[in-house]
C-alpha cells in the first residue's frame, strides 16, 4: 500500500491530528525557549534540535497508546499509526517539500512505487515556518511522490489543496492555440474612450 487515499489517511490518522499538532508546537517552543536559538550558527543545528524534540514529545504523547507508537522502520524514525501509516516528521518548505540529501534511501522513501515497509503507507508531517522563521506557520500532513504532492491536509485548518498537488493532463480547450492566446478587444467602450478616439489621443 505505497499510496493511500486522502480520505483513508483522514480516517486512520484523523483522531490524532490534534496530538500531532501539539507535538510540533511543543518541539518548536522548546527551540525558541532554549539556550541555543540566539546562538544559531547554521540552520541544520536548529533542524536537528527540533527533530529530536519532535520524537521526544511524540514518545511522551503516545506513551501507553495501543494504536500509536514511535517506531524505527529500517533507517527512519517516525510515528506508526494502527500499523497502517508511518509518519516521518520534518521541516518543510512553502512548496510542501522536505529537504533531504538525495541518497538512495531518501529517494526511495519518496518513491511510492517502492513498498518499503510491507504495505505500510509512508506520509510526512511537515512544519513550515513563517518568513521571519520565528513561528510555525503551517503543519501539514502530506503524501508525496518524488517531487510532487499527491494530497495535503493542513492540520491548522488552512487550505493546502493548491500547493504543488499532482495534476493530470487536462482536456485541451476548444479552439486553436492562437485563439486561446489572442484575446479580441471588447466591443463598445466608455464615453471617455470614444472622446479619445475622436481627438486622436
Amino acid at each position: 500500500m505505497p499510496f493511500i487515499k486522502r480520505e483513508d489517511a483522514e480516517r486512520i490518522a484523523g483522531p490524532y491530528f490534534e496530538d500531532l499538532s501539539f507535538i510540533v508546537q511543543s518541539a518548536w517552543s522548546d527551540w525558541r525557549s532554549g539556550g541555543l536559538a540566539h546562538q544559531l550558527q547554521h540552520k541544520r543545528v536548529r533542524a536537528n534540535y527540533v527533530w529530536n524534540q519532535l520524537l521526544s514529545h511524540a514518545k511522551r504523547k503516545f506513551d501507553g497508546c495501543q494504536n500509536v507508537r514511535v517506531e524505527t522502520l529500517r533507517n527512519w524514525d517516525g510515528v506508526l499509526i494502527d500499523s497502517q501509516i508511518f509518519i516521518r516528521m520534518k521541516k518543510g518548505s512553502h512548496e510542501l517539500l522536505s529537504s533531504n540529501y538525495p541518497t538512495q534511501a531518501a529517494l526511495a522513501f519518496h518513491d511510492r512505487i517502492q513498498d518499503l515497509f510491507g504495505g505500510i503507507a509512508r506520509l510526512e508531517l511537515l512544519y513550515i515556518l513563517d518568513g521571519a522563521e520565528t513561528t510555525v506557520e503551517r503543519i501539514v500532513l502530506i503524501q508525496r511522490h518524488k517531487k510532487s504532492i499527491a494530497w495535503a491536509i493542513d492540520l491548522l485548518g488552512e487550505a493546502a489543496a493548491a500547493q504543488n498537488i499532482i495534476t493530470f493532463v487536462p482536456t485541451p480547450p476548444d479552439g486553436s492555440h492562437t485563439d486561446r492566446i489572442i484575446k479580441p478587444k471588447e466591443v463598445g467602450g466608455t464615453e471617455k474612450d470614444e472622446r479619445q478616439l475622436q481627438s486622436g489621443t
